[in-house]
């Protein structure tokens, strides 16, 4: 997934869903993918009109509503769509404790699209860090670290690497091999009939 997603946003509750039904069954993990990085950064206004004039059907499709704060921060459009701090965020924190990732970055996108933080802002992962109850500044030095930016990049690769080309995106993994449960958004429900297909693809 990519913390600047909208689907990946309105994809969050279904993915909490799935967690907390076979978190005994599976280990969950959560890979950020680096969706605007590079030659890609820009203002927000360059993509503003077509999220304001796209968002509604996020919400129509998924229930989740984005915030008068986040549209607010489109319009001004001053922002700047860079993934990599959010990103190294949640590669931080999943360092610290992996078993809370999809909580954090459920949290870190309720801040984005409902509150409208700045993602470029070290003031939100502050805010983050304290609400999981991290130390604000030992978290934002953990952030800034070569260490958590390498380790950034390599999710970055690793998403690349998998083939995957739009977000969010829902793999498994069994027997050493990947299988594509949901690409783009998907239900529940959709999801079990898939992951039922590849369970009984791969028994002997």
């Amino acid at each position: 997934m990519d913390p600047l997603c909208g689907w990946c946003y309105g994809f969050s509750n279904v993915m909490l869903q799935f967690k907390e039904k076979y978190k005994d069954t599976y280990d969950f993990q959560v890979i950020p993918g680096g969706m605007i990085t590079g030659a890609r950064v820009a203002p927000v206004s360059e993509m503003a009109n077509y999220i304001l004039g796209a968002y509604k059907r996020v919400e129509e499709m998924t229930g989740v509503t984005f915030g008068e704060p986040y549209l607010d921060l489109l319009r001004t459009g001053t922002e700047i769509s860079n993934s990599e701090p959010p990103c190294r965020a949640m590669h931080t924190f999943r360092e610290m404790h992996p078993e809370k990732i999809m909580d954090f970055t459920h949290e870190l996108q309720l801040a984005i699209f409902r509150d409208g933080k700045s993602w470029n802002d070290e003031n939100t992962y502050r805010e983050l860090a304290a609400s999981f109850g991290l130390n604000s500044d030992e978290f934002v030095a953990a952030m800034n670290t070569e260490e958590s930016k390498y380790g950034t990049q390599q999710d970055f690769q690793w998403v690349q690497g998998a083939g995957v080309s739009g977000f969010p995106c829902l793999v498994i993994q069994m027997e050493g091999k990947y299988y594509m449960l949901a690409r783009g958004y998907s239900t529940l429900e959709a999801i079990e009939e898939v992951l039922q297909n590849v369970n009984n693809s791969v028994k002997p």
